[in-house]
């Protein structure tokens, strides 16, 4: 598909899917991800990892409160975004504490709750000490060849591409990728280029 096609084909997407999540109930959205949060419990993947990267939600979104819950109470240690650059679409994710700690950050961009500027410094999760091992992925649609397609701004894209060069999975083979979503967002085929980088799984509640 040619550039231009494949960019206008992603933003018709991205509005069709937007008005769809838009309809969804809170309590249906909750239910929905907790389903996936235990698929991924069970993935060997997770009850391997020792340092998670993870996502905090946005209303109308996949919630990620059951997922950053269990890597708590499971130990391992939990990086989460932070935009640095709208204009450069560059992001860090930093090491959260505890479950309060995340319910006491601040919004940021988007009304996204984000780890503070100020206060004591966070590990980083591409830093050499973070201990990455597992990357669970935002996306606003997915498609059961592993593609993905995201909000448009492309922080993810530049972000995973650095976290793929620089860190392995439990095993030490590539660094494993998690895209959870739900059974609204998963499209037949996500339109993508060789630059969109695949998950190694998606999680969706009714997957079998």
């Amino acid at each position: 598909m040619a550039q231009a096609g494949l960019k206008e084909a992603k933003q018709q997407l991205r509005s069709q899917l937007r008005a769809k999540l838009a309809s969804l109930e809170d309590d249906y959205i909750l239910k929905a991800s907790a389903a996936v949060a235990q698929q991924l419990f069970e993935l060997p993947e997770y009850k391997k990892s020792k340092a998670v990267a993870c996502f905090v939600s946005m209303p109308k979104e996949f919630n990620t409160r059951p997922i950053l819950e269990q890597i708590f109470k499971d130990g391992k240690a939990c990086f989460l975004p932070r935009v640095e650059s709208v204009k450069e679409r560059t992001m860090v994710m930093l090491k959260a504490e505890s479950m309060a700690d995340v319910d006491a950050f601040p919004a940021g961009k988007w009304n996204i709750p984000e780890p503070p500027r100020d206060g004591p410094s966070r590990v980083e999760a591409l830093d050499e000490t973070s201990g990455l091992d597992l990357f669970v992925v935002p996306g606003l649609a997915f498609d059961r060849k592993n593609g993905r397609l995201g909000q448009g701004a492309g922080f993810y894209d530049r972000y995973l591409a650095k976290a793929m060069e620089l860190k392995q999975g439990p095993d030490g083979g590539k660094l494993p990728l998690v895209g959870v979503t739900l059974d609204e967002l998963m499209i037949d085929e996500v339109p993508r280029d060789d630059n969109d980088i695949a998950m190694k799984e998606v999680l969706w509640p009714s997957k079998s």
